[in-house]
């Protein structure tokens, strides 16, 4: 970036040298400088898109991956409320505690509990169903944090485009000279027709210097939007997986377990069940708002880079 910036500065007080006249040597000089300055900016913005369209691909499974675990919380929590049924059906009359059992005459413990305990079966196909839901969401829901950070990280890198800016500067710097300088042509004893230098001369000032800083701005600051929504769905997947994994627990998800446990208890995992969804859901917004950063990324960085290869086509 300095080399553009010396060559700018030594362009600047060789031109105030030659206010009265542009020689042929002069125009030469302004070409070799644009030729210099002007050049690489393509590649460069090419690199941020190249960093938009893989951090697309990434966001996008992390989108998937939450919508995965969004679904398959909603089928737990529907398993759950057909389980606390079953176990309601069989606990009704007492038997799911000894000292209920041995209160009971042998009619009441052969019509009401005997015969519900019979959809045990039914019972555990439930938990174990249910269980292997909430496996797949907490598995789910980790995997958004993975995505979620390598996007951050990603994003963040590339946050800063000062370089891209002062070169850009540089260039529209440069062309700008050449405009005020190519009034001075008229001057200058020599057919613009019959010089190859002055031809060049023209069109660099018609196709360079047309980037303007504020779109590298914006470029900034949705990739600091891609950063700040990432590390957000960092902090959500994280706490989903830890809710999910706390509601899929041996404590609430183990048959005997299962059968004994408080009404305070059962609120406690509908709670962690709800919390766990509820962040499988943010987490689907916030991969929707980073895919739809990126692609906005995409879209103005192709414009740039087109801008910036016209200028450079003229410039070899």
């Amino acid at each position: 970036m300095f080399k553009y910036l010396v060559i700018t500065l030594v362009f600047f007080v060789t031109s105030n040298a030659i206010a009265e006249d542009l020689s042929l040597q002069r125009i030469q000089d302004l070409v070799d400088t644009s030729s210099v300055v002007c050049s690489g900016i393509s590649d460069e913005i090419s690199q941020v898109a190249k960093i938009s369209k893989v951090n697309t691909a990434v966001t996008a499974v992390g989108t998937v991956a939450a919508g995965g675990a969004l679904v398959a919380g909603i089928k737990k929590s529907q398993e759950e409320e057909e389980i606390e049924k079953l176990v309601n059906e069989i606990c009704a009359a007492g038997g799911c505690t000894a000292d209920g059992i041995n209160k009971m005459s042998n009619e009441v413990f052969l019509n009401n509990v005997l015969q519900p305990m019979a959809k045990i079966s039914e019972l555990q196909q439930r938990i174990q169903k249910s269980k292997r839901l909430g496996n797949w969401r907490t598995g789910l829901l980790g995997g958004t944090i993975g995505t979620n950070l390598v996007s951050a990280i990603m994003s963040g890198m590339n946050s800063n485009q000062s370089d891209l800016i002062q070169h850009i500067s540089a260039c529209n710097e440069v062309v700008n000279q050449i405009k005020a300088a190519s009034a001075q042509l008229v001057n200058v004893d020599v057919n613009p027709l019959e010089n190859a230098n002055i031809r060049k001369l023209n069109n660099i000032k018609n196709h360079c210097g047309n980037i303007d800083t504020a779109s590298v701005e914006k470029i900034e600051k949705r990739m600091k939007g891609v950063m700040g929504t990432s590390v957000a769905g960092v902090v959500i997947g994280t706490v989903g997986t830890i809710t999910s994994a706390s509601a899929n627990s041996d404590k609430y998800m183990d048959i005997n377990n299962k059968m004994t446990l408080t009404d305070e208890e059962r609120n406690k995992q509908k709670n962690l069940n709800t919390t766990s969804n509820v962040m499988a859901g943010a987490n689907v917004v916030t991969g929707a708002v980073e895919t739809g950063l990126n692609v906005s990324l995409i879209n103005l960085t192709k414009k740039l880079i087109s801008q910036a290869q016209l200028c450079e086509e003229v410039l070899r």
